[in-house]
């Protein structure tokens, strides 16, 4: 579907999603003319200025990660879609965010949940794929959790950034924590927890919360057990407190087994 004539196609976009935000991300879908190109994948509703025939592979790996999200986590099933807008240009997708959001910090891509359904937001960069994992992972944690410790709901959707078949050992953050656990470098975990803001959380942040996630999930069935009862809590809207405490609560020296586990990493993954 072409722009009605008079419009640029990048004036035309931006006013169809400045009416859709305006009456609820939903509406967006209920008119096909709004976008050039249109798909579903589970709860993702998937909206693109440019063709998406080479992006089917990703867009079913949204409904995959639905899933992973839901059987990893022991998350209750979505509650609601999620709205997927990507933007061919950098420049149409800068646009957009800086009319229509315009106190939110510039980002290659971003997760957005105000009122109604969460809507994340992309450009097509060499790093799309990452980016919409990335922000469909928060979308997802963020239909059946309200609120998440910043480290956690960051470290979990690094976990889930990379392609399905690389989660385990293809993450791009194994070398780097391998090399700092031989220096005898643990990433505190109470100091991660400190964290309150995303600009407080640089490249090492981002590492550090990684490991912590690839730990919890797959060190032992007691850490896996732990994190999906802490984020049960959270999810049933209680205050568990701090995740540090629960592993010290159920677990000895949760710093050592951190080492352990990484030092024993080529075992591990056989």
């Amino acid at each position: 579907m072409h722009p009605p004539r008079g419009l640029t196609r990048r004036t035309w976009l931006l006013r169809s999603a400045a009416l859709a935000l305006g009456a609820g991300a939903s509406q967006l879908c209920a008119t096909e003319a709004q976008w050039p190109a249109e798909r579903a994948a589970g709860v993702f509703r998937c909206h693109a200025d440019f063709s998406l025939d080479h992006f089917e592979p990703l867009i079913a790996e949204l409904g995959e990660l639905e899933n992973d999200l839901a059987r990893d986590l022991d998350l209750a099933a979505p509650r609601e879609e999620i709205h997927l807008f990507l933007f061919e240009r950098k420049a149409t997708y800068e646009a957009y965010l800086k009319q229509y959001f315009p106190k939110v910090p510039a980002r290659k891509a971003l997760f957005i949940k105000a009122r109604g359904p969460g809507m994340v937001f992309a450009y097509r960069s060499g790093e799309l794929e990452i980016d919409v994992r990335h922000e469909a992972t928060h979308a997802l944690l963020h239909t059946s959790i309200q609120s998440l410790p910043l480290w956690l709901d960051e470290g979990l959707a690094e976990y889930y950034e990379v392609a399905r078949d690389q989660r385990l050992a293809g993450c791009p953050y194994v070398s780097g924590v391998r090399w700092n656990v031989r220096l005898g470098y643990v990433p505190e975990l109470q100091k991660l927890e400190k964290l309150r803001d995303i600009s407080e959380m640089g490249k090492d942040e981002y590492r550090d919360a990684w490991a912590w996630v690839h730990f919890l999930l797959h060190s032992s069935a007691t850490t896996h057990r732990i994190l999906r009862s802490y984020l049960a809590q959270h999810a049933a809207g209680k205050d568990p407190g701090e995740l540090s405490a629960w592993l010290r609560r159920d677990m000895a020296e949760p710093e050592t087994q951190f080492s352990l586990y990484f030092r024993r990493w080529n075992v591990v993954q056989k």
